[in-house]
């Protein structure tokens, strides 16, 4: 057994630290990518759908722009 034994230290850990950073910072750069990508495409769709609805209604011509309540 190697109990007791102090062995050299080559770098490797500070590597592996160094290298599990840039895993993350390109990980997090790839996923705030693509959500805000995501963001971009849907509000542009979304409002385009709004618009469409927003039309239908305001071109209605059976609405004649008074307020009718029923009880």
């Amino acid at each position: 057994m190697d109990s007791g034994k102090i062995l050299p230290d080559d770098g490797k850990n500070k590597r592996d630290a160094g290298q599990s950073l840039v895993e993350f910072m390109l990980l997090l750069l790839v996923v705030v990518t693509l959500s805000f990508g995501f963001l971009k495409i849907s509000n542009g769709n979304l409002g385009k759908i709004w618009q469409s609805y927003v039309r239908l209604i305001v071109d209605d011509p059976s609405q004649n722009g008074a307020l009718t309540i029923t009880n």
